[in-house]
């Protein structure tokens, strides 16, 4: 977006807000964590594109934009956390994936995040933690790459996604790249500033 639609969002947030009320943001930039130089490339590359959709775009980090911008709209009591989502998690060779299958005695199914969850929290189960974990990592991993694309792959027309690339998923995984998302909170003043005329 441009920097008018974030001051318009959060004017429009403060207004119909109750006093006291609370603004919660979960906010994803476009830059990720830990970038090696396929992934610098890729995301230089997306940022390009952006620009040439629209150059009042902000391709800068959202986060900082949209902080600033709550906090001279008058919100207080601003808090956030940064939260690292991966962008990749191992990514199985076809043998590897051939194996655990056959190991398995059934075809690979891809199963919920619920489930996962639900399996690492029983102990019947035959699926060990270890891969549990992967598998969870894996699927929050997917949904992270899902909301960039929808976020910013989105706006720059019909080209294919920097995620494609397998190079770039490999360069991710090793290096433990991941997405900055910031989850925050304000409060709107229980009692509005006032504006008094010297007489």
């Amino acid at each position: 977006m441009s920097l008018s639609h974030y001051g318009n969002i959060v004017s429009e947030s403060k207004r119909v807000l109750k006093p006291g009320g609370f603004l919660e943001m979960a906010i994803l930039d476009v830059d990720m964590l830990n970038m090696g130089n396929c992934g610098r490339r890729a995301v230089r590359g997306l940022k390009l594109r952006l620009q040439q959709t629209d150059p009042g775009l902000v391709i800068g980090s959202a986060s900082d934009v949209i902080l600033k911008t709550v906090g001279k709209r008058g919100f207080t009591g601003v808090k956030s956390c940064n939260v690292g989502v991966p962008v990749a998690s191992a990514i199985p060779s076809p043998a590897e994936r051939a194996a655990k299958a056959a190991h398995r005695g059934t075809e690979s199914q891809e199963l919920s995040l619920t489930d996962l969850l639900r399996s690492s929290s029983n102990a019947s189960d035959k699926i060990d933690a270890k891969e549990v974990d992967d598998n969870i990592t894996k699927m929050v991993a997917k949904v992270g790459r899902f909301w960039y694309t929808r976020c910013y792959e989105g706006v720059g027309g019909g080209k294919r996604s920097i995620f494609e690339e397998q190079a770039l998923l490999q360069e991710c995984e090793a290096w433990n790249s991941s997405f900055k998302l910031v989850v925050a909170y304000a409060q709107k003043p229980v009692q509005a500033r006032r504006r008094t005329n010297s007489i």
